[in-house]
């Protein structure tokens, strides 16, 4: 995973997130459903990121 930029990534998971938000004030259900498994997705990979820099550590 060393060749995923975790600013870049941060970036793409706070975007995603004002996604959800959006999704929510319009109470459209597919695109709360479509940007919270992003999110969950994105948070994953994210969390792997970090766990792979500690055991380098």
């Amino acid at each position: 995973m060393s060749g995923i930029d975790k600013n870049d990534l941060d970036e793409v998971i706070a975007k995603t997130f004002d996604e959800v938000k959006a999704a929510v004030n319009s109470h459209n259900e597919k695109s709360i459903q479509m940007y919270s498994n992003a999110l969950r997705a994105l948070v994953e990979l994210r969390q792997q990121i970090l766990s792979q820099e500690r055991s380098v550590s």
